[in-house]
């Protein structure tokens, strides 16, 4: 991992690494009982921007971005839906282009999904013009591999989407990390399947477990158990994982997103909630993160991002592959 210091613009020395695929990064942690950091999972399109702005009082992740679009050189693009709404909505496509607009070095061009689902390298714009675009923020929509095959710096590309968005390919692709752990688990697809490993892994679960989707958004599906309560029925792709079980703060169940944005850590904010599913869209709310863990979960969230932003860069050197994870459903709780 090349870890090199930078001034952060804020008048504090901040880590950073050199990346050149997983651009915008939130990762998911907690601490186990040792207060050892314990990695949960990657994003390929973090939210919680708005609740890091809110309680941190910078917009320091916008800037990071615009700069290694404007570092790309070309025209910015911005890829929104024709439904988006401009800039004035919650968090959304909108929210983001809306403070990425100041830190670029030329206006942005606006594209919509819709008009650019085929493979070339020419974007279309909301009046149909083409443009030939530098780099592009697309959010978590749909986007051919051309771009970034033909050198378009994609924030962030498919190949980041590849490395990260299964959780079971993203937690085997950060096992060689030296300074946090990922809880151990099983690829499963039934309730029988969870039920059998966890007979015969009872010591591994003696403080319950987690099952939940392999691909997945939100906390929706997300079993978290006590081990002798039964899985839930479920059916696809799931991953069950050892319970990690936090001392609680301020009687409440917490995890922390913390966000890489190019290279640099900018710690991030806590989720919390009376139940153990802490997801925002589960009830959870955001809380400032304690500088301790902040400063505790830096070398990981750098070395997390190292690590996928290489797996990143081995799948950007394949033929292009044919994978659900570049796919996205637009509808409902399927919009992942």
């Amino acid at each position: 991992m090349c870890v090199e210091s930078l001034n952060g613009g804020t008048g504090v020395v901040a880590q950073s690494i050199v990346v050149r695929h997983y651009w915008w990064a939130g990762l998911d942690f907690m601490f186990d009982r040792r207060g050892e950091p314990v990695f949960l999972e990657a994003n390929r399109a973090s939210h919680m921007l708005g609740e890091y702005q809110e309680l941190v009082g910078n917009d320091r992740p916008f800037a990071l971005t615009a700069a290694a679009m404007n570092a790309a050189g070309g025209t910015p693009c911005l890829l929104w839906r024709a439904g988006d709404p401009f800039p004035d909505a919650d968090e959304d496509a909108c929210f983001i282009a809306a403070r990425l607009m100041p830190h670029l070095r030329e206006p942005p061009v606006i594209c919509n999904v819709e008009a650019n689902e085929d493979p070339r390298t020419e974007l279309i714009d909301r009046d149909g013009r083409p443009v030939r675009p530098g780099s592009i923020f697309r959010w978590w929509y749909g986007l051919p591999w051309s771009y970034e095959r033909a050198g378009v710096r994609v924030i962030n590309p498919n190949c980041a989407w590849v490395a990260v968005r299964d959780k079971w390919r993203c937690s085997q692709a950060v096992q060689a990390a030296a300074t946090f752990r990922t809880p151990r688990g099983f690829a499963v697809e039934s309730a029988a399947e969870v039920s059998r490993i966890l007979q015969e892994h009872a010591d591994l679960f003696a403080e319950g477990y987690v099952v939940k989707p392999r691909i997945g958004w939100g906390g929706h599906g997300v079993q978290v158990a006590a081990k002798d309560e039964p899985p839930h029925r479920f059916s696809g792709k799931h991953l069950l994982q050892e319970r990690i079980v936090p001392p609680l703060r301020t009687g409440r169940f917490w995890v922390v997103r913390a966000f890489v944005m190019a290279g640099e850590y900018l710690g991030g904010v806590c989720h919390t909630s009376t139940e153990p599913v802490t997801n925002y869209w589960q009830g959870g709310r955001a809380e400032p993160l304690p500088k301790e863990w902040s400063d505790a979960l830096e070398p990981a969230a750098l070395e997390a991002v190292a690590l996928l932003d290489a797996a990143a860069a081995a799948i950007h050197e394949l033929p292009v592959p044919e994978s659900e994870l570049t796919l996205v459903n637009y509808t409902g709780r399927g919009m992942n």
